[in-house]
């Protein structure tokens, strides 16, 4: 099959020079790109650039057949597609006169809807990403893209189209090819502006615009959420493209770590494009062709690793603070959510909790009583959340973490010696040295090593036996580093003479192109090592050797693995509960997100919507913000609607700093009663939500999805970002203004009926106005959809031994599905494992089914008891459960609305007939 592959793409080979001449661009103007932004650009400025030309306004780069690759010879077939060979057509046009002059265009077929091309030097070996990707053993039989280039003799340009469709590239080369050591470039034209994805940045809506060209650079930073173009936490260079007019998806991910910026702009015939720069490895695209945006979201995860399993604790509500003073204080907020009956399911402690800020301590003094509040809050049946940073302090004989990590050698070292400061702290060896929130300079580790992991491991489970936690939250693993390169750190002592982590004046730390991350989020040093280590440390994962100026945005990644296999063999046949600030392709696998410090402002309640549905698309589905705001002091009104939010982000906390007033929901009456509220409706759902989330971690789906998740041709859908749904049954309409007490709401095709009331509301399209005074926050429910729930408690662990209840929302058809998948909340995930249990749930010609299947433990003495069906047009006759007749009293028809009441085990297989 590969040979037959190989000829084919040989054909489409000489097929693509038809039409290459027009679709390659060759003459559209690729804005040049000038270390110090385009502020500079200029005629003069431009003629420092060979590889440049000033056209009257513009710098840009000159023609692709002066600027860019030629194609040298034939396709060479290879066991899973081919190669073509290039080469740089004039070597004295450059950028940064460093372009690799001959590289390799690889075509490699994997599943039929996944191509993957790479674009490398084949001379002298270049990074690549090490981060692990699930990839088939052979290539598909009947791929859905088709890949078109040049031949031999012309200029380098290549597309990827779909196999059986006139809508024309999904990927089209435009413009020259860069490709020199610390720079690469390369621009696409796309289908079409809805353009979704691409982070973590802060993004103000989800829909990426084009009609002003914007820049954003990824590159993992300690950066708060922020009103400007910055880089954020963590590194996702994957994006959604849709297609409105054949009502298709598909995704394209350029698995690259190095320090990048993309941007989104329209050429002067007004098609959109998307140009990325990178400043190290190699080309790697992989595309994926869906054609549904679940089909994509799914095709990806499989790549990058389906999402981890969450416990079914970690789906209540959580609390936090920067600045709890001691037990005493935990205690009294606990007392007030529980005196306000508010649900609560974790309570985390931030820094405060630690001796000076070391990791795998607890302070004498005011946290004395650190392992008796744990066991209080398991008594409450509530979990413990702490925090660690990666950083350890180098106080070696009275700090044993470090002097165990130094032991076995795990820590971040200098390339080479001669890179070791002079003023280099006695005992610290090669180890690269900075600080952060302890009084003492730090050392940090470098968890690709094996050892790495093992000791950190060991640590965990040691400090576990003085303090009985359940869940682990890695913060500032960017890695975070204060006052790298200015005299000192913002918070180093007074009295000790001025000093910084000073990073050398080499090409990793100066690269040629820093890209726009140093031109924006306040940068002080105006340097890539900014807030973070040099580039110029090494890591190994004991075979290969990497610069961190390569491996940099992955530090959170490795470190998240590290913290999750510990888990693992701290608590054994449990899934481990790992939340981390930093994440890469295939975080997911391992953990959950938050969006970081954001503030108590509107428009930050407002971003958190669209960062949540921008991770729920980079696989990383159980991810929230920082509930009323981290930042600031938040107001009543702000919380009370950000508690709303909340409530339908899949990871729930509120958090916020130190020096803040308190904002826990029980502090203002008026938010406790809303929160009470909003939270009792969302325990009520959680089983539909636990649901969602075997659905993703079992076969890759979503979790909180975008309106348009299944209407791909309404262009109404497509641009809206202040509505969202949870899987395909409940949609929530959350108000994100201040002072409003009515908003618009769009409803796509189908019946949307009021959650909570089952009245319908409309029949979509249409959008409608509705009220929604303080304590209201939209939801609704779509026609078609089975929601399994249950009589909420204060805590899930009360909630799963109440009974069950159904939700079924009819759609025009009268028709509704829907399924269940129930376990202990806490098991390592299997479908063969005997703790496991799953139902699927059918309405149809009046007729609701329950169908059981693998174990009946998990259900074991819970019945179901509550049955309400939405869009019943009259009041039944009577009605039968498993063939016996219900007393007219078990039943209750007001407004379309049915509501039954029966008692069946919910291990059994169940139907319910309506006799009109």
């Amino acid at each position: 099959m590969a040979l037959l592959r190989s000829l084919t793409v040989v054909f489409f080979f000489f097929l693509s020079s038809v039409f290459a001449v027009s679709a390659q661009g060759g003459d559209v103007n690729i804005e040049c790109p000038f270390p110090e932004g385009q502020e500079v650009s200029s005629e003069e400025k431009c003629a420092e650039y060979s590889a440049c030309e000033w056209a009257g306004t513009l710098c840009h780069l000159k023609a692709n057949s002066e600027a860019g690759y030629v194609v040298e010879g034939a396709p060479e077939p290879t066991p899973r597609g081919y190669k073509l060979n290039l080469k740089k057509i004039d070597p004295s046009l450059t950028l940064f006169n460093s372009d690799i002059q001959e590289l390799v265009f690889e075509v490699i077929n994997h599943e039929d809807y996944h191509l993957q091309i790479k674009i490398y030097d084949p001379i002298e070996e270049r990074y690549e990403v090490p981060v692990p990707l699930d990839l088939p053993e052979k290539e598909g039989d009947l791929p859905q893209y088709v890949v078109n280039t040049t031949q031999d003799g012309e200029p380098f340009w290549f597309s990827v189209s779909r196999e059986s469709s006139t809508e024309g590239p999904l990927f089209s080369l435009e413009g020259a090819l860069i490709f020199e050591d610390q720079f690469l470039q390369f621009t696409s034209s796309l289908p079409t502006e809805y353009l979704y994805g691409l982070g973590e940045n802060t993004h103000h809506v989800f829909k990426h615009d084009f009609a002003s060209r914007e820049t954003k650079p990824l590159f993992a930073k300690d950066q708060p959420v922020g009103d400007t173009e910055v880089n954020n936490y963590g590194v996702h260079p994957y994006y959604v493209n849709v297609n409105h007019e054949t009502g298709t998806a598909h995704s394209v991910l350029f698995f690259n770590s190095n320090a990048m910026e993309y941007s989104t702009y329209l050429l002067s015939d007004g098609k959109p494009v998307l140009t990325f720069r990178s400043i190290g490895g190699i080309i790697d695209l992989h595309f994926f062709l869906g054609p549904s945006l679940e089909e994509v979201n799914i095709q990806y995860s499989t790549m990058v690793g389906l999402p981890a399993f969450p416990q079914y604790w970690t789906l209540g509500f959580q609390l936090s603070r920067y600045g709890y003073t001691s037990v005493e204080e935990v205690r009294e907020v606990r007392e007030r959510m529980k005196v306000m009956a508010i649900p609560q399911d974790g309570q985390t402690i931030d820094i405060d909790y630690m001796l000076r800020f070391r990791d795998f301590t607890y302070d004498p003094e005011s946290w004395a009583e650190l392992p008796q509040l744990a066991e209080e809050l398991h008594n409450d049946n509530i979990k413990l959340t702490l925090i660690w940073d990666p950083a350890l302090v180098i106080d070696f004989e009275n700090y044993p973490p470090s002097q165990r990590g130094k032991d076995a050698d795990v820590f971040i070292k200098w390339m080479s010696e001669d890179l070791v400061p002079e003023d280099q702290e006695p005992g610290c060896e090669s180890y690269m040295i900075g600080y952060v929130w302890p009084d003492t300079k730090t050392i940090f580790p470098d968890f690709f090593k094996p050892e790495t992991k093992t000791w950190w491991a060991s640590e965990f489970e040691t400090f576990h036996k003085e303090v009985s936690y359940d869940a682990v939250w890695i913060d500032m693993n960017e890695p975070a580093n204060f006052g790298t390169n200015l005299a000192h750190p913002w918070n180093w002592p007074p009295e000790k003479p001025d000093w910084s982590l000073k990073c050398p004046d080499n090409k990793w730390d100066s690269p040629p192109y820093p890209t726009k991350m140093v031109r924006v989020g306040g940068s002080e040093s105006q340097r890539i090592s900014e807030k973070t280590l040099c580039m110029s440390g090494n890591h190994t994962d004991g075979n290969q050797t990497y610069l961190h100026y390569d491996v940099h945005s992955l530090y959170g990644w490795s470190e998240t693995v590290a913290t999750f296999e510990g888990l693992e063999d701290l608590f054994p046949g449990k899934r481990p509960v790992v939340l981390s600030r930093s994440t890469f392709p295939g975080s997911g696998h391992y953990a959950t997100h938050w969006l970081g410090d954001n503030a108590a402002k509107w428009d930050h309640l407002r971003n958190s919507v669209v960062g949540m549905l921008e991770f729920n698309l980079f696989s990383v589905p159980m991810v929230g913000a920082d509930v009323c705001g981290f930042f600031d002091n938040s107001t009543m009104e702000l919380c009370a609607r950000w508690m709303q939010v909340g409530a339908f982000y899949p990871f729930d906390r509120n958090h916020n700093s130190i020096d803040q007033s308190p904002q826990d929901p029980a502090y203002w009456p008026e938010v406790a009663a809303i929160s009470k509220e909003v939270l009792t409706l969302r325990y009520k759902y959680l089983p539909y939500l636990y649901t969602l989330f075997h659905d993703a971690h079992h076969h890759g789906h979503s979790v909180v999805r975008p309106l348009f998740s299944e209407h791909l041709t309404d262009t109404d859908a497509l641009v809206i970002d202040d509505q969202f749904m949870w899987g395909t049954g409940i949609m929530v309409a959350p108000v994100m203004e201040e002072g409003i007490t009515r908003r618009s709401v769009y409803f796509p095709e189908g019946k949307w009926y009021d959650l909570e009331t089952g009245l319908l509301v409309a029949i979509g399209p249409l959008t409608l106005y509705v009220d929604v005074p303080l304590e209201v926050i939209p939801v609704y429910a779509q026609g078609g959809i089975i929601m399994p729930c249950q009589e909420p408690a204060l805590t899930t662990k009360d909630s799963r031994q109440n009974p069950f209840c159904l939700t079924v929302a009819l759609d025009t058809n009268s028709r509704a599905a829907g399924e269940l998948f129930w376990d202990d909340g806490e098991i390592v995930h299997t479908m063969e494992h005997e703790g496991t249990y799953f139902a699927e749930f059918e309405y149809l010609d009046d007729i609701l089914t329950m169908n059981v299947y693998d174990s009946m433990t998990p259900v074991e003495g819970l019945n179901l008891e509550t049955v309400v069906i939405f869009g019943v047009a009259t009041d039944p006759t009577g009605i039968t459960v498993n063939g016996e007749s219900l007393q007219s009293s078990s039943w209750k028809f007001e407004e379309s609305v049915l509501t039954v009441t029966l008692s069946v085990p919910m291990g059994e297989n169940l139907v319910v007939t309506l006799i009109f």
